[in-house]
């Protein structure tokens, strides 16, 4: 047995213990964790669709990308053998069910998210499909060599992507590696000087200023120097992930417009050439730079050290692709085309944070890599850890961190606090709709110290929020579980989990600690669920006269879903709140 085979041999044997499933079932959880980059428990619990009556899909999930979202479908074959008519039915399957909308038998497990997929464009968002098919094999099995032609005809980055063993075990190496230090990296910039005659002959090409205790320079490079910055991060650190600041490492596709016209820009010799003028440059940040006083042989000369993109990560990638992409086609790389820098030297965590936000104007941040370093985040994962919980906070944590390997169940921070806005800051609706949202809150909390939240979310080792945080958890673990026992008898219950959730805190908010009695729990589940059974009987009745179909999606995503609950459960909204949130642990 090889290390590639010990490696994932361990995973499926440990997650087959952990959720008493077969090895079939424990590889779709695992290669659908390394894909999304969330904890198995997650997978499990929202992801998976399993049972028979799935429509040919194994997991099913929405990735809110601020102004529109990404819904990633997977099928996974615990097979060593890639075949064609399985690649094309899941294609099929997929288009009938979501893109036209076909209704076919043995659907019930994957209705769910066909009424979510309708109900999302029914208000007006763009989803963008990314198939993703998995099996075990290798790609380049001599003895299957039929996985080899299947694959090159079929498999597209960024919309249908297949993925082999070998793929997921690099993908899984290069988590694990980005959770580890960063390797000193010292690159040499080579400022272009001017091509206008000018009376300077020094070359005008390099402008530089300092502002307290930030220094700046910037400049236009050749695209090709910025792709051998990118291939030095690889063979220095065997990832680029170092490359890219924490708040936007995620390459959105050539399936997105702006990137899709930068492909074509740059693969059109007549239109590179006006490369600068069409984008908006690159902004790094870096801990040293050594600024030259003339020119050197012609040219100058900048020493960057670690340097970091913060802004042009699409830009970098763009480049990058086509620049491997000619490589392997043998022709000449990105002759012409320029791209402008602004290089800043600060070690300044608070003025790196605000020249990411500043310069990202194009694309969303995530505020979740944002909020990961935080100091209310390492507390949280401090306590959570001698609760025998792993407190994910950082992309692809669940495979690097050996602490998570060994405590009992994991979560990942944007869903815990999710789920905490649902319950504590009684806003369901709002948690359901959007956790860019959750997290922007969350973030400006943490910065802010005028924001009516900063106290709870400031870092100091008193605040309430810890406590909150373990409640929270307890509810939200209550609900995935009856959850799993009850959505096939109610159809419902996969829609409604915050409201769920938002419903037993109130019920049990006068004695807080009875959240970790199960009997008090119980009651509370109850109850929550017989009030929601009689406002969704009273809206089937209402729209069933008035000849409408009646959406579980889009009753959970409205604010009439908790004001409903509220006057049923006799609870009076008062403005108190935050006050509320500061004194209860």
């Amino acid at each position: 047995m090889d290390n590639k085979q010990l490696f994932i041999n361990g995973y499926l044997e440990r997650i087959a213990e952990q959720f008493h499933v077969d090895k079939d079932k424990a590889f779709e959880i695992f290669s659908i964790a390394a894909i999304t980059e969330r904890p198995f428990q997650e997978i499990y619990d929202d992801i998976l669709i399993g049972g028979s009556r799935d429509g040919g899909i194994d997991g099913a999930c929405f990735v809110e990308q601020g102004c529109y979202f990404t819904f990633m479908v997977f099928q996974c074959k615990n097979s060593q053998k890639l075949k064609q008519n399985e690649i094309e039915k899941f294609r099929h399957d997929i288009d009938d069910l979501f893109v036209y909308g076909i209704s076919k038998p043995n659907i019930e497990l994957i209705q769910p998210r066909i009424n979510e997929y309708q109900q999302l464009s029914k208000d007006g968002f763009i989803i963008d499909i990314k198939y993703y098919f998995i099996y075990a094999g290798s790609n380049s099995d001599r003895n299957n060599a039929a996985n080899s032609q299947n694959f090159r005809a079929y498999h597209k980055p960024d919309e249908y992507e297949i993925w082999d063993i070998d793929t997921i075990y690099e993908k899984i190496s290069q988590l694990i590696k980005a959770q580890s230090k960063r390797k000193h990296i010292k690159f040499i910039f080579n400022p272009q000087t001017s091509n206008i005659i000018t009376a300077d002959r020094q070359g005008q090409g390099l402008y530089t200023y300092s502002v307290g205790n930030v220094r700046a320079a910037n400049f236009r490079i050749e695209a090709n120097e910025l792709c051998q910055l990118v291939e030095q991060e690889l063979a220095g650190n065997n990832t680029y992930e170092f490359l890219f600041s924490d708040n936007i490492r995620s390459f959105l596709g050539f399936k997105v417009r702006p990137n899709q016209r930068m492909k074509e820009t740059l693969n059109d010799p007549n239109s590179s050439i006006y490369f600068p003028f069409l984008n908006n440059g690159i902004t790094i940040v870096c801990e040293r730079m050594e600024i030259p006083s003339t020119l050197q042989s012609g040219k100058y000369i900048l020493p960057a050290h670690n340097p970091i993109i913060v802004n042009g990560l699409q830009t970098t990638r763009v480049l990058y692709e086509i620049f491997k992409e000619n490589q392997r086609k043998g022709i000449s790389n990105l002759e012409n085309v320029f791209v402008n820098v602004r290089l800043y030297e600060t070690s300044d965590l608070e003025i790196v944070e605000k020249i990411t936000d500043a310069t990202n104007t194009q694309t969303p941040i995530s505020y979740k890599d944002k909020v990961s370093n935080k100091d209310f985040n390492l507390y949280t994962k401090e306590i959570f850890a001698n609760k025998k919980i792993a407190y994910i906070t950082k992309r692809g944590e669940v495979f690097a961190n050996q602490l998570s390997k060994q405590l009992n169940s994991a979560i990942e921070s944007d869903t815990l606090l999710r789920f905490w806005y649902a319950t504590f800051y009684e806003q369901p609706e709002t948690a359901k709709n959007s956790v860019y949202e959750v997290m922007e809150v969350v973030f400006d909390a943490t910065n802010n110290y005028l924001h009516p939240l900063h106290r709870l979310f400031n870092g100091e080792k008193d605040s309430p929020i810890y406590q909150q945080l373990i409640y929270t958890y307890t509810i939200y673990r209550y609900v995935q579980t009856k959850k799993e026992s009850q959505r096939e008898a109610k159809e419902y219950i996969s829609h409604a989990t915050e409201l769920i959730a938002y419903g037993i805190y109130k019920y049990l908010e006068n004695d807080l600690k009875s959240i970790d009695n199960p009997e008090s729990i119980e009651i509370a589940y109850q109850f929550v669920l017989s009030l929601i059974d009689q406002s969704i009987s009273e809206q089937m009745a209402i729209y069933k006269t008035q000849d409408k179909s009646f959406s579980y999606s889009g009753y959970f995503r409205k604010a009439k879903c908790r004001f409903e609950y509220n006057l049923k459960a006799g609870i009076v909204e008062d403005d108190s709140i935050i006050d509320k949130l500061l004194t209860q642990r």
